[in-house]
């Protein structure tokens, strides 16, 4: 995957908090629903992180009350600066995240299923030729009473990336396929709601949040 490796090849580089791709902290779209959906309804509840990075968003979700929450990267330069992220961050939530240096493409979905998937400019990152593929990951990952939540960006036209422009529709065309229907969509997001990695400068390209899960139908 092409664009994934560049990523990987940047965090190998050296990588700051808040420059590049990198936020700085947890997007402010997933604060934002997290506020908007509550405590998980069972205290049991799993969630999975691909592209965590330095993991802010898996603290995150684990702050909120999932149980475990599982970020992946391929990058081990990533994945070393998200274990030294948790361990600085003196939160006790931290214990509850496992961070897992791995393809997101070889995970396996007969051992492991997670109540929530997070993607949070992941599927943004990926050469387009692999985008079926990512969406095919998606229900052989999730359980069967799991949500998959996307954060759709950068919304906007360009050509070329990473990362690719994104658009609501785009991610509907690749996931009702594979089954999927999306249950709730915000494209009405605020400036405070949107995602901003730490380097960008206005003006900004759209977010739009979609919550999707299999149609049982």
């Amino acid at each position: 995957m092409p664009s994934d490796l560049c990523l990987a090849t940047q965090w190998a580089a050296g990588l700051g908090k808040g420059q590049a791709f990198d936020v700085g902290g947890p997007s402010a779209t997933l604060i934002s629903a997290l506020s908007s959906m509550g405590p998980p309804p069972e205290p049991d509840l799993t969630a999975l992180v691909p592209g965590c990075g330095r993991a802010y968003d898996a603290l995150a979700l684990a702050r909120h009350g999932y149980a475990k929450v599982v970020a992946v990267d391929l990058s081990q330069t990533a994945c070393d600066a998200a274990l030294e992220e948790l361990r600085s961050s003196g939160d006790p939530a931290a214990a509850k995240v496992e961070v897992l240096c791995a393809d997101y493409f070889q995970l396996d979905g007969d051992a492991h299923s997670y109540d929530l998937i997070w993607d949070c400019t992941f599927l943004c990152a990926l050469d387009p030729s692999v985008r079926e593929q990512w969406a095919a990951q998606q229900p052989a990952l999730l359980s069967a009473r799991g949500t998959l939540l996307a954060c759709v960006f950068p919304v906007c036209e360009k050509k070329g990336g990473p990362p690719y422009a994104m658009s609501v529709p785009l991610v509907r065309n690749l996931l009702e396929p594979v089954g999927f229907r999306a249950t709730s969509t915000r494209e009405d997001l605020t400036e405070a709601e949107s995602h901003r990695p730490g380097s960008m400068t206005a003006p900004f390209p759209g977010t739009a949040l979609v919550a999707f899960r299999v149609d049982a139908a």
